[in-house]
């Protein structure tokens, strides 16, 4: 068994530079993965794919607890202080003003919470529901009940910066993906 290892490893070694060289795999995705626990309680709480909600993580924030963006967005998942404010009854926080979104867990909480409403208003699309997460609920519905598609594709969506979002938390999360199935090769019994 160990000399099947031993063999496997240069294999592994030289798929793995392929695939940065050829396929242009961001090297940061390599790097473990910060705020993993929590990621896995509140994805596993709202029964999302943990390496969905890391998806979304990286391609708002870069993992960067204070990101801030130009239209106020907060915190890991870059969630806005009115997002947060609608989702804080249905989490159970009574005094909004007491919710700190730069809190790392907090921040994944209500993102992994935002993240399992949308899938449920948008019947599970995970186009539909990565666009309403970047662009608002009601833009999302406004274009889509206009021109409902039975399957939508990216290039249905109307707006450039929400198409290249979903295709961005959507090739990520297939690297990770792709990087969890290579960490199984390794280690089968983990």
């Amino acid at each position: 068994m160990k000399i099947k290892i031993l063999l496997m490893i240069p294999l592994l070694i030289a798929a793995l530079i392929f695939s940065l060289l050829y396929f242009e795999l961001p090297s940061n995705l390599l790097r473990p993965v910060f705020h993993a626990d929590s990621i896995n309680r509140w994805a596993g709480e709202y029964g999302l794919d943990p390496l969905l909600v890391t998806s979304v993580i990286k391609v708002e924030s870069n993992f960067i607890r204070r990101a801030r963006s130009q239209r106020g967005a907060v915190g890991l998942m870059q969630i806005l202080p009115s997002t947060a404010k609608e989702l804080a009854p249905g989490l159970g926080f009574a005094d909004y003003s007491k919710v700190d979104l730069e809190d790392p867990d907090t921040n994944i909480r209500f993102g992994s919470f935002y993240i399992k409403k949308l899938m449920t208003d948008f019947k599970n699309n995970p186009i539909l529901s990565i666009a309403a997460y970047n662009a608002g609920e009601t833009k999302v519905n406004s274009w889509y009940l206009q021109n409902p598609i039975v399957s939508v594709e990216f290039a249905d969506i109307p707006y450039g910066e929400t198409r290249n979002y979903v295709k961005n938390v959507l090739k990520t999360y297939q690297w990770l993906l792709r990087i969890q199935k290579l960490k199984k090769t390794i280690n089968p019994g983990k």
